[in-house]
């Protein structure tokens, strides 16, 4: 009886435990991933992709001291890692050890569906692998895709090692009877190429013996269509799976292209907006007006570089014009004068460079409207006649007609801009305008006498 007991409580363990494995890569001394854009490589293993976003010729670099660096010491990177060599695992938690050389990279991770870690800054690399210091997420809970992430570094970034502790996906120990799928995706809309996300999508699961539970972290998702090809309103078919047991939802969304039209160029705000989505590498137009001559225009290189914002302000949202050229195969023969307040619609190449927002090099203006400058009239009266009258743009120079010769005896004492003044009181001269600013009418002030007792003005 005691021994059959013992099997008993033996068998309840083995049933209630699961063991989590935890597999580790750490770079060695000679580590070489090629010199590609995209890299497929095997890391004690596991398949791993590693894929940049740079301006300068990409280049996987191996070091003696036990680091892998990406991009050379002064180049620019943006770098993900991303497997699925964990399918049909639960992954319950993910760690990197790795700096940057200005410690400037940010680091996120995503776990099938769920971004588990948003933008934790790097360490910064002073010269040795003890530099590299892990950012790691535990008792996390999910499945899918493990995708690494690292934006707005400015130069190299070094990696240690990489760590995922995971089990196998649990399958549930009592019988699935139904899946109920609730809720709304929190996104709505898409443009041609993306796959439609199930956040804000909840499953909800009734076992057999009609207790529930929500299994949105344990549940494995399809969709159909997988990715949007065509622009326009969309019905999206949504699976969950859990337990042999599958739901369905249709949701519906927009799809939009990204390509537009010189009519319909996008506004500062959503040209940046679509770069933080990653939709960058395409051709579009954006409209603006010029803030910021950043680089005049170069005899050297015939280009001239300026920022452009929605209002014209230096302090809100920028968005650059790199190299801006005269169109998509020639440069500027000259200077083509751009001013601050100009109002261009551009055609161009959407990037990121470090945190600049900009159009490529090579791109071009379709439309310039240059900056309204209002005009203003200065008008002057001698004794009820008009001796001259000036129509000036704003800020140009005011000059005045020379002085009036003396009429009658009066002589001229200076302009006023009343039409009239009190012949017993001193007036109130003007002061003349250095530059045009408003509409102004001059009236020549004469008094009787040139100075002393008795003296009247007319």
């Amino acid at each position: 009886m005691r021994k059959i007991f013992t099997l008993l409580i033996v068998a309840i363990l083995a049933t209630a435990t699961s063991w989590a494995d935890t597999w580790t890569w750490t770079a060695s001394t000679k580590e070489d991933l090629g010199t590609k854009t995209t890299a497929a490589v095997t890391l004690n293993g596991k398949d791993w992709t590693v894929t940049r976003v740079t301006r300068d010729k990409v280049n996987y670099t191996s070091l003696n001291y036990g680091c892998i660096q990406l991009g050379k010491k002064g180049a620019p990177e943006q770098v993900t890692l991303t497997t699925s060599a964990f399918s049909g695992k639960q992954i319950s938690s993910v760690s990197i050890s790795c700096a940057s050389y200005n410690g400037d990279h940010k680091c996120s991770i995503k776990v099938g569906d769920n971004v588990v870690l948003t933008e934790q800054s790097t360490s910064t690399w002073s010269g040795d692998e003890n530099s590299a210091k892990p950012i790691s997420v535990e008792k996390l809970s999910g499945s899918g895709d493990i995708s690494i992430s690292f934006t707005d570094g400015t130069r190299a970034l070094y990696i240690k090692s990489i760590s995922v502790t995971y089990t196998d996906s649990p399958e549930p120990q009592k019988t699935v009877k139904s899946l109920a799928i609730t809720g709304e995706p929190t996104n709505k809309e898409y443009y041609v190429g993306d796959a439609f996300s199930t956040d804000g999508l909840k499953v909800n699961a009734t076992y057999d013996d009609d207790t529930q539970e929500d299994v949105t972290a344990k549940a494995t998702w399809t969709r159909s269509p997988a990715t949007f090809t065509e622009a326009g309103a969309v019905s999206v078919t949504a699976t969950a799976s859990y337990g042999g047991v599958s739901a369905s939802t249709t949701c519906p969304v927009t799809v939009k292209t990204i390509a537009n039209t010189k009519e319909t160029a996008y506004t500062v705000a959503e040209a940046i907006k679509l770069i933080d989505n990653g939709k960058t590498d395409v051709w579009v137009y954006v409209k603006g007006i010029v803030s910021n001559i950043v680089t005049p225009y170069s005899t050297k290189y015939k280009n001239i570089t300026f920022n452009v914002s929605d209002d014209g302000a230096t302090t809100t949202p920028q968005f650059q014009f790199f190299r801006n050229q005269k169109d998509a195969e020639n440069t500027y023969a000259e200077d083509p004068k751009i001013e601050v307040g100009a109002t261009v619609i551009g055609y161009g190449i959407l990037k990121k460079y470090n945190k600049t927002y900009e159009f490529d090099e090579g791109n071009y203006l379709v439309e310039y409207k240059a900056p309204f400058v209002p005009t203003y009239t200065y008008t002057w009266m001698v004794n009820g006649a008009e001796v001259k009258k000036s129509v000036l743009k704003a800020g140009a120079a005011v000059e005045a007609p020379a002085n009036p010769e003396n009429i009658d005896g009066k002589v001229f004492t200076g302009w006023v801009t009343t039409a009239t003044v009190d012949a017993n009181k001193k007036p109130e001269y003007a002061t003349i305008d250095a530059t045009a600013k408003a509409n102004t009418t001059y009236y020549a002030v004469f008094a009787t006498l040139k100075q002393g007792a008795g003296e009247k003005w007319v």
